[in-house]
């Protein structure tokens, strides 16, 4: 068995583990008394983390360290991640947040007790970090680019130790679509509540695409990325782009701001008309996301190309609104 299967395997069980416990009365009372939730909710957000092995979790000695303060909060491990959790999406409301996958993106200056990548993973037990490097007045400054689960982590870190630090960290947030996609279901797509059943893993042989890194991969735009000087500028490249009009299903636009496209779930025979480009790297994909900001998030789709009046089927990606409570009335 090659090493790739093996993890696929390890997934599986996982994920298939965690749908199996479910949620106690202590669990319900817990959360419903920590975030204000109704007993239902609990049961609902409590399982839908239980199934999804990609949230991040705290490491074992982060917790150790800890558990004795967060306890005595009312807090239990899995609560606590989920607050932290929250606290990531919106520090300025710890309790009845929209539970989301994704997390905030952040510059972090690697100086003082986190002097590089190997300091930050042993002190915090964090390993979703990347290194990074920038120059400045001051000459060369090292960064991590951190979620904001691992903010959170540093910030408990740093507070926790006795004596106090002097050191204060550095964190510049970077507001990017997140980008979240499961290996072991459809989730996220636009139009359809991947947290059913039939939209998970059957069997190791099945496979949701497009991959989390993979390229060149399909997008589907529908407002002023259609329009070839604006995608050129956005993603640096020296000849105007090829768009192939295209359309999906499954969603529908509305205004924000009142001068915003914004793409929402809709009926699944929902049509909404525009245009594909095929995205050639990580960085090209990167400039996107940091053009679409936090305010979208990247989902699969499925995009019918109309070339030529010839169409064609094909997996791809699109940039869906987050909060359609922030959406203008029509």
């Amino acid at each position: 068995m090659d090493l790739l299967q093996h993890l696929e395997e390890l997934a599986v069980g996982v994920n298939r583990s965690e749908q199996e416990r479910e949620p106690t009365a202590d669990d319900l009372v817990r959360w419903n008394s920590l975030f204000g939730y109704s007993s239902s909710e609990s049961l609902n957000i409590i399982a839908s983390i239980r199934a999804n092995i990609n949230i991040h979790r705290l490491s074992d000695e982060h917790w150790d360290m800890i558990k004795a303060l967060k306890e005595s909060e009312g807090y239990d491990r899995e609560s606590y991640e989920h607050q932290l959790q929250l606290w990531s999406t919106n520090p300025s409301r710890p309790s009845r947040l929209q539970v989301s996958s994704s997390t905030s993106s952040y510059i972090f200056k690697l100086e003082g007790p986190f002097a590089d990548i190997e300091s930050l993973q042993h002190l915090v037990g964090v390993s979703s970090a990347e290194a990074r490097v920038g120059y400045g007045d001051d000459g060369r400054a090292d960064f991590a680019r951190v979620d904001g689960i691992t903010k959170r982590v540093i910030e408990e870190w740093l507070e926790s130790q006795s004596p106090p630090l002097t050191y204060r960290p550095t964190f510049i947030r970077l507001s990017q679509s997140p980008k979240d996609l499961s290996n072991v279901s459809s989730h996220p797509t636009i139009g359809i509540d991947s947290s059913l059943p039939q939209h998970r893993m059957r069997d190791l042989n099945q496979s949701f695409f497009p991959r989390q890194t993979e390229y060149p991969v399909w997008y589907f735009f529908y407002g002023t990325l259609t329009d070839p000087d604006t995608l050129q500028k956005c993603i640096s490249i020296s000849y105007l782009p090829n768009l192939i009009p295209a359309s999906i299903k499954g969603g529908r636009l509305r205004s924000w701001r009142r001068k915003y496209n914004a793409l929402i779930d809709g009926p699944a025979d929902a049509e909404v008309d525009g245009y594909a480009y095929r995205v050639e790297s990580s960085d090209h994909e990167d400039s996107l996301r940091f053009r679409e900001t936090q305010a979208y998030e990247v989902v699969r789709c499925h995009i019918s190309l109309n070339v030529e009046g010839v169409k064609e089927a094909i997996q791809g990606l699109t940039f869906r609104f987050r909060n359609p409570d922030e959406l203008d009335v029509d």
